[in-house]
């Protein structure tokens, strides 16, 4: 499946390197994601919505999870229709979580509401300059135990699509920045989460690393492809040690694995 996406991207590059339609870099596939330049005067509208275009003329759109079978780009007045490939979703069953990690109490329920609070506020946009590298690296050496979209089976009981990737390995392992960005949030002993970093790639994309045992970085820092940002760990509602990579365009997930796979330029 993944052959076929990139081979769909291709295709897609002949098509829109054009003088009336602008040069699109990235995937167009479920948990895609694309971006590109046009002028600050031109007019953009992605899926009938009018797209934010930053100061550098620069502009990023992201297709999530089970997104439809096609999207119109209208640039300028011109339309055209392009696929999204989907992709089939496995299912995860995960048991041996303490209860509460499940059920929480009204207590911990207030906990998982505050640090909510606190993830969405990072997601806003943040920098409106692109930070981001052309292509991202995976951000620790380990076995990838979940993947994006699954749906999710706790204690046996259904559970919200995964909105990541697992690197399962060794506590302690390290943990590197996938893409220049600077940091959002540190948070410790978050609910679910556990000790957590959220990295603002610039032009509402970020990075959400949690479960890690250690921080390296601070709020505010800014970091550099490649840089040790944290260990990895088991805190938050884990039943070994791992890494959840999550990557987010404001409120849409994106897969982690398209940026590992596609440029954006």
């Amino acid at each position: 499946m993944r052959y076929l996406i990139f081979l769909n991207i291709l295709f897609f590059f002949e098509i829109v390197k054009s003088k009336v339609f602008p040069d699109i870099s990235g995937c167009f596939c479920e948990g895609g994601i694309i971006t590109g330049k046009i002028s600050t005067d031109d007019s953009l509208k992605i899926d009938d919505k009018k797209v934010k275009i930053f100061e550098d003329g620069r502009f990023i759109f992201a297709f999530g999870r089970k997104f439809k079978k096609n999207v119109d780009i209208v640039f300028n007045g011109l339309s055209r229709e392009f696929n999204i490939l989907d992709k089939e979703y496995r299912i995860e069953r995960i048991k041996g979580l303490p209860r509460n990690k499940v059920e929480p109490s009204k207590e911990e329920l207030d906990k998982i509401f505050s640090d909510q609070k606190k993830i969405k506020e990072s997601k806003k946009v943040g920098s409106k300059k692109k930070l981001f590298s052309e292509k991202f690296i995976l951000p620790a050496k380990g076995r990838l135990s979940g993947v994006y979209g699954s749906q999710r089976i706790l204690n046996a009981k259904p559970r919200r699509p995964h909105n990541g990737i697992d690197i399962a390995a060794k506590e302690g392992t390290k943990i590197i920045a996938p893409s220049t960005g600077r940091v959002k949030l540190v948070a410790k002993n978050m609910f679910f989460t556990g000790n957590t970093i959220i990295i603002d790639h610039g032009l509402g994309l970020l990075s959400i690393f949690a479960h890690l045992k250690d921080i390296y970085v601070n709020e505010k820092d800014l970091v550099s492809q490649g840089d040790k940002i944290g260990t990895i760990g088991m805190t938050g509602r884990a039943t070994g040690p791992h890494l959840h990579w999550g990557v987010y365009l404001e409120n849409t997930s994106v897969d982690p694995e398209v940026l590992l796979n596609f440029k954006l330029f």
